[in-house]
């Protein structure tokens, strides 16, 4: 039986799928940890890649979470601080009516609650996620990646960076270990995979209102050109930036960047993983507004429109009817 601290989590991305298994017994919490390659848009191979994760892992029976931030995907938050259920609805309603964003979750920070604004492809993501639980792991919910790395990184961490494979990357405004924002980004001539952690200032305010794509993505264009230089300056004689990362109350080992348990690999799988393991608080899962028509057909058979004859109708030929004749056969005979 699982308790707490136990927990599996997994990233995946266009190309590659990695994992990390967390449990309370052993030392250092990390488990074991693998990656694999995977095509992403073939369902036969996703579900091979998680087949074989699961089993590098050991078969696990903790719960798992996954973690994606696909191509195009943005997140900000909103206050949402005393607003009660009904209110929520409506506006989850509105904002998927209006700005297309039909994925959110309730975070807590403090005595204010945020509400964290997703767009991406939820169907896709829901396919994901019914691909992980196929393969054989257990309680599988899905995240933004942003939401599970800024689990693990410093309190002081402002700006991170995460280069998951050739060309993929995104960064994130971070505040308390909780996003604050989000977008895709290029990282060209970078190795990979990597995570850039930066403690500028940042201004919060910019992002207390509801923003449009091009609107959010400059104000993140201009903190990365800050956050870049120092993140440069930062690195080693070595060109390999100094990465530590925490599980909760555990310092995570600097392993070397070859290592499949490296931070620099795992950052994001590990977020996930302490979510999984509820080691981060109380977490809601991400609610989605995904049409049922879309999904399932709602007809169980087909059907076709036919068009009817323009010819008069058939007037049926005088002479005795079906009833006179079904009669005449149940009328008892005379007999001789």
């Amino acid at each position: 039986m699982s308790k707490r601290g136990d927990g599996v989590g997994i990233e995946i991305a266009e190309s590659v799928v990695r994992g990390v298994r967390l449990r309370h017994d052993v030392s250092g919490r990390l488990s074991s940890a693998a990656e694999f390659p995977v095509n992403l848009a073939d369902d036969n191979s996703t579900l091979d890649a998680l087949v074989l994760l699961r089993a590098e892992l050991g078969d696990p029976d903790e719960p798992a979470r996954v973690a994606t931030f696909p191509d195009g995907a943005m997140l900000q938050r909103i206050d949402i601080t005393g607003r009660s259920g009904p209110h929520l609805n409506e506006l989850r309603a509105k904002l998927d009516r209006l700005h297309g964003i039909n994925s959110t979750v309730v975070i807590e920070d403090g005595p204010r609650r945020w509400l964290l604004l997703i767009r991406w492809n939820a169907p896709a993501v829901r396919r994901i996620e019914d691909l992980a639980e196929r393969a054989g792991f257990i309680d599988v919910t899905i995240e933004p990646s942003p939401l599970a790395l800024a689990r693990v990184t410093g309190p002081g961490a402002s700006f991170v960076r995460r280069l998951v494979a050739q060309g993929d990357a995104h960064r994130m405004i971070v505040h308390n270990r909780l996003p604050v924002a989000a977008s895709g980004t290029s990282a060209p001539g970078r190795t990979h995979p990597d995570v850039d952690v930066s403690s500028i200032d940042i201004a919060m305010a910019y992002f207390e209102d509801f923003m449009t794509d091009p609107a959010l993505g400059e104000v993140i264009d201009r903190i990365d050109e800050r956050a870049a230089t120092k993140a440069e300056s930062e690195r080693t004689d070595a060109g390999v930036a100094s990465l530590a990362l925490e599980l909760v109350d555990v310092a995570y080992p600097p392993f070397p960047a070859h290592d499949q348990r490296s931070p620099q690999r795992q950052a994001v799988a590990l977020g996930a993983a302490v979510g999984a393991a509820g080691l981060a608080g109380p977490l809601r899962p991400v609610d989605m507004i995904i049409s049922s028509v879309a999904v399932d057909d709602q007809f169980d058979r087909p059907w076709a429109i036919e068009a009817l004859s323009a010819l008069p109708e058939h007037e049926p030929a005088a002479g005795s009817g079906g009833v006179k004749r079904l009669t005449r056969r149940l009328r008892p005979r005379k007999r001789r």
